[in-house]
C-alpha cells in the first residue's frame, strides 16, 4: 500500500471510535453499529481483541483476532506441499511429525473492514497490507506459535470477501469445504467460506 507509512494501528477496549465509520456493506455496518449484539458486544466478551487502524488521525479500517486452530487433511496438505512447506523442514522426520498433528496453531481474523472510501479506490491496497501486517506480527509473537491465519469470509449474494482472501493467499480449507457442500445440499446454505493462509516462512 502506497501510504503504509501514515498508517497505524491502535489496541481499542470499545467500539466508540467507530461510530461514524461505515464500510459500505450493509451486513457490516449493521453489525459494527450494533451495541446490544454486534461487534461492541464481542469485544465486551474478550472473544476478540480489537484493532482501529488509522490514517494520520482519521479511522480507515479495524480488524479484530483470536486464537484459532486448524485440522488439515490430504487435499490440504498437497496444497502446502506445492508451497514447498516440506523443503522448511529440517529433514523428512521433521515433516512426517508435522503431519502426524492433528490440528495446527492459527490466529483467526474475525472481523475486518476497509472504509467505504478507500474499498472504493481500486489504487488503494489497504485491506491488503493489513491482512500481511497481522502475518508479520503472528509471526513475531513471543508468547506463542502461529502457523497459519484464518478466517471465516462473507460470502453471501449481496457481498462476498472470497475472493479478496484468495487474492491475500488464503485457501479454501478443505475440511471445512466438505462441510459447505454437505450444508449446501442438505441444509442450508452458509454465509461463510472458512480459508486459511500458511504464514511460515517456506522460502
Amino acid at each position: 500500500m502506497e501510504k503504509k507509512h501514515l498508517i497505524s494501528f491502535v489496541r481499542a477496549d470499545n467500539t466508540s471510535a467507530l461510530v461514524d465509520f461505515t464500510c459500505g456493506v450493509k451486513s457490516m455496518d449493521e453489525f459494527i453499529h450494533d451495541k446490544e449484539k454486534g461487534l461492541e458486544k464481542f469485544i465486551h466478551l474478550k472473544l476478540s481483541n480489537l484493532w482501529i487502524v488509522y490514517e494520520n488521525e482519521k479511522v480507515v479500517a479495524f480488524f479484530a483476532l483470536s486464537k484459532d486452530s486448524i485440522i488439515l487433511n490430504s487435499e490440504d496438505r498437497r496444497i502446502l506441499e506445492s508451497k514447498e512447506l516440506n523443503n522448511a523442514m529440517s529433514d523428512n522426520t521433521d515433516a512426517d511429525f508435522f503431519w502426524e498433528k492433528e490440528k495446527y496453531p492459527a490466529v483467526e481474523i474475525d472481523y475486518l473492514a476497509v472504509c467505504k472510501e478507500m474499498r472504493e479506490d481500486s489504487e488503494c491496497h489497504l485491506g491488503a497490507y493489513i491482512v500481511d501486517t497481522i502475518a508479520q506480527r503472528a509471526l513475531l509473537d513471543e508468547f506463542s506459535a502461529t502457523m497459519f491465519l484464518t478466517v471465516e469470509a462473507l460470502d453471501t449474494p449481496q457481498y462476498s470477501a472470497v475472493e479478496f482472501y484468495r487474492k491475500c493467499d488464503f485457501e479454501y480449507s478443505d475440511v471445512a469445504q466438505n462441510k459447505y457442500n454437505y450444508d449446501s445440499v442438505f441444509g442450508n446454505r452458509p454465509t461463510t467460506r472458512r480459508m486459511y493462509r500458511l504464514i511460515l516462512p517456506v522460502d
